[in-house]
């Protein structure tokens, strides 16, 4: 076997190297684009059931206030108690802003080195 010269073995070991950090840079992305997509699914999926959610609700606390207009024998009034009580707990949600949002943060979090914990796995 011919002796390789040390330019020629240098060029391969810098073709290697380039070719290295061009498949590195490569994977990164596409575990990026894999996680963004991943994300994007799951915003989307719980918009659809907050949708569903929030018309369910809707619903309910119009049931709800006929309701009890009918018992007190005043539509306003079942729905001023059911306005009122949507307003105490928007209160209460106001409250505790700090531990909702720090809570969602950490599901966020979780979610996103979930993916790299179950990489080190494999």
């Amino acid at each position: 076997m011919e002796e390789k010269k040390a330019s020629t073995l240098f060029e391969e070991m810098k073709d290697d190297v380039a070719k290295y950090i061009t498949n590195t840079l490569e994977l990164g992305k596409l575990e990026i684009i894999e996680k963004i997509s991943k994300a994007s699914s799951n915003i989307s999926y719980v918009l659809v059931i907050a949708f569903v959610a929030l018309f369910a609700l809707l619903m309910l606390l119009t049931t709800l206030a006929l309701y009890l207009g009918e018992l007190l024998q005043n539509i306003w009034a079942g729905f001023g108690i059911v306005s009122g009580g949507i307003l105490v707990i928007l209160l209460i949600l106001l409250f505790v802003k700090k531990p909702i949002r720090n809570s969602i943060t950490n599901k966020v979090i979780r979610f996103l080195m979930e993916s790299d914990d179950n990489e080190d796995i494999k």
